[in-house]
């Protein structure tokens, strides 16, 4: 009798341990091990979920209500600049449960959230069809190695986009559009790369092709000055030419000066061009391609956070967002290219076979960060 009533004592004790503060320590659980079934499960008991974004609030807002009526889960999209939400990140990431559980990731956050290691996966072999999303985009973004912790949502791509009454045999290499620009003084146009990502892509272009080509860069997570020695090639071109080109102040001011007939080929991201056509503030019979000579590229990823307190739902969601139909909706929506390769979109201005050909990554956040500074000392202030 004794021997009973010490071992309740025992397992009673153990218990308050396990319900200290009135709440249950919850085992982590491995989703790794687990079939997809078995994490659909676990996401509708977790029964919530939280994801953050920067833009596209119209579309991000309609798919979790969407995602919230087909699995019954209560989620929540919060809208805040990017930046600002990785410092939110950062500031929690030594929590035990952070109050964020998926976020959308681009640009030089990237590489800082991969740094500091606040992701938690690898995950893109968890959910369905990561076999079937972007391989270039699935590895690299931003120049940074994700190594399966972020998923790709959406691509995009830059070009040239020209206006095909103006121009008849548009440039493919590099010497080609270097005669174009020569032969059409004023009628080639790129805005400022300090000011629009599609002068980032002419820029890096530039850059690849006079100081020694792209491949150097890769997989750097820090700047490395000999890798930047000679980018003054760079700039003593761009200056050169000058009285050529016209640099705008935006994507969308290329744009417009395209489209009232100011310039004749820009650099341009499908996505922007796509949103120009559907209101009517481009011309219908403008085109977009991406030269031989290869433009840069990426898109977006989301993750999940190491301490995300809903794990299995961001996973879920996050595997919504590359469902087939949400993809082509998303297509349609915010114009921004599916991740997916096996599937097109109804809006496609570039096919597939020319983004794997023709689309390159972009170089590493610090190299792109070097030379949107190095462009405004040494081409804008010139």
């Amino acid at each position: 009798m004794k021997k009973c009533l010490m071992i309740g004592l025992i397992l009673l004790f153990a218990g308050g341990l396990l319900f200290a503060g009135g709440k249950q320590e919850k085992e982590e659980l491995d989703y790794s091990s687990m079939s997809w079934d078995e994490i659909v499960s676990a996401a509708k008991e977790e029964g919530e979920v939280t994801f953050y974004s920067w833009w596209g609030e119209e579309w991000w807002k309609t798919a979790m209500t969407d995602f919230s009526k087909k699995y019954g889960i209560k989620g929540k999209v919060i809208m805040a600049e990017g930046t600002a939400t990785m410092n939110k990140i950062l500031a929690e990431k030594d929590k035990a449960v952070g109050t964020i559980d998926a976020v959308l990731i681009g640009g030089n956050r990237v590489k800082t959230g991969i740094d500091a290691g606040i992701f938690y996966g690898p995950i893109i072999n968890m959910i369905p069809h990561g076999d079937k999303l972007d391989p270039k985009l699935a590895t690299l973004q931003e120049g940074v190695r994700t190594g399966g912790y972020l998923v790709p949502i959406y691509r995009n791509q830059t070009g040239l986009l020209y206006d095909p009454q103006r121009v008849s045999n548009p440039p493919h290499t590099w010497n080609e559009l270097v005669a174009w620009i020569k032969a059409n003084p004023k009628q080639f146009a790129y805005c400022n790369p300090d000011k629009g990502g599609s002068g980032q892509a002419f820029v890096q272009t530039v850059i690849g092709y006079l100081t020694g080509g792209l491949d150097k860069y890769a997989g750097d997570t820090e700047l490395d000055p000999a890798k930047v020695a000679n980018w003054n090639l760079a700039w003593d071109w761009l200056n050169e030419v000058e009285e050529d080109t016209v640099i705008t102040a935006s994507n969308n001011e290329s744009i417009d000066r395209l489209n009232q007939g100011e310039v004749s080929l820009i650099v341009a991201w499908d996505d922007d061009v796509l949103v120009n056509l559907k209101k009517g503030t481009l011309f219908k019979r403008a085109k977009l391609y991406i030269p031989n000579m290869g433009f840069p590229g990426g898109g977006d990823t989301a993750g999940v956070l190491k301490n995300a307190p809903h794990k299995a739902a961001s996973l879920l969601f996050i595997a919504y967002l590359t469902e087939a139909d949400n993809q082509i909706r998303m297509n349609e929506t915010i114009g921004s290219y599916l991740a997916r390769t096996d599937i097109k979109g109804k809006q496609a201005l570039l096919p597939e076979s020319e983004r794997q050909k023709n689309g390159v990554i972009w170089i590493p956040a610090p190299y792109k960060a070097h030379f949107k500074a190095e462009f405004v000392k040494n081409v804008m202030m010139k």
